[in-house]
């Protein structure tokens, strides 16, 4: 395989999608849900969330890729409505979003209220019947409380005036928001997780081995089991990543480059390790998941890849 090949296959396999039974269950929460509203007009929002990197903006874009836009002559048809919540996470940010979503030319135009307004016609015309809020954490993230109750409190007030499903997608710490405004809070479900589950947890080895498995068709150089099992590569596949697909990714890719700058024909676990300190250069000997001496535990700890993730 020459360099233009290898960096086309590298390429091809960064964009794989990747499908796992978690992400197939949520899949299927959200398909129920717009079934719900289309067939009897009832709202059950969703609330989503799942640590950095577990592939919740996959599952959008899968989502939204199931139901497309259609441009007819006068109109465009946008049956699921995918927005990114800024970083910034105001009112002000959140409404010019939705509207530059849903194709308004001047989404920055007029007050809040105004936005709000512009909202509900736009999403009427384009005869939406589910909007999907990713990086919602954003919302919760900014300011004082004051600040996130009125932002909350806005978007409570959208929902009960757009009167359709809503998804809101983040990390776990999104759940705060909707302790902050109560009202919030009793338009959504139970919140429902995205996750491979942790080592302790039962199928643990099935779900992340099925996810790695899933993968493996579509990486130009083949994964080597010379050298370990298939259990125990999971294991430490799953302590390299956290269980994330987004960071299993990353963490193929560049044992891809290793193998390949190495000239070996498969990855075996030494690339593993050599991409594992590429990725967190702290990463070696008892913090390297693929050496001998790793001591299998999550790496969370103060200046470690995953600290501070899980904190609220």
């Amino acid at each position: 395989m020459d360099r233009k090949q290898f960096f086309n296959a590298l390429q091809a396999f960064d964009t794989e999608y990747v499908n796992f039974a978690a992400f197939g269950h949520i899949i299927k929460e959200m398909e129920t849900a717009l079934d719900l509203y289309r067939q009897t007009g009832l709202v059950r929002n969703l609330l989503i969330t799942g640590e950095s990197g577990c592939g919740k903006t996959s599952l959008a874009r899968s989502f939204q890729m199931s139901y497309p836009r259609e441009h007819l002559l006068e109109q465009t048809i946008t049956p699921v409505l995918l927005v990114e919540v800024p970083s910034l996470g105001t009112i002000g940010a959140l409404a010019r979003a939705i509207l530059s979503a849903l194709g308004d030319p001047y989404p920055e135009k007029g007050r809040v209220v105004d936005q709000t307004a512009r909202i509900v016609v736009l999403l009427r015309s384009c005869k939406t019947q589910m909007i999907i809020l990713d990086e919602a954490q954003h919302v919760y993230d900014r300011g004082q409380r004051k600040t996130q109750y009125a932002t909350a409190d806005w978007l409570k007030t959208l929902i009960n005036a757009i009167e359709i499903p809503v998804v809101l997608l983040g990390i776990p710490r999104l759940e705060n928001l909707l302790q902050v405004n109560v009202q919030l809070r009793r338009r959504f479900a139970a919140p429902i997780e995205l996750s491979l589950g942790s080592p302790d947890s039962l199928g643990f080895l099935d779900a992340n081995f099925d996810v790695i498995n899933a993968l493996i068709p579509v990486l130009p150089l083949p994964l080597s089991l010379r050298a370990t099992s298939a259990e125990d590569l999971t294991r430490r596949v799953y302590y390299a990543t956290d269980g994330r697909v987004g960071y299993l990714k990353r963490l193929l890719a560049a044992a891809l480059e290793v193998a390949w700058e190495n000239g070996e024909s498969e990855i075996g676990v030494g690339a593993l390790a050599d991409a594992f300190t590429r990725i967190w250069r702290g990463g070696v000997s008892k913090l390297n998941p693929f050496s001998q001496e790793f001591v299998y535990r999550r790496l969370d700890r103060s200046g470690e890849p995953f600290a501070g993730d899980r904190q609220a």
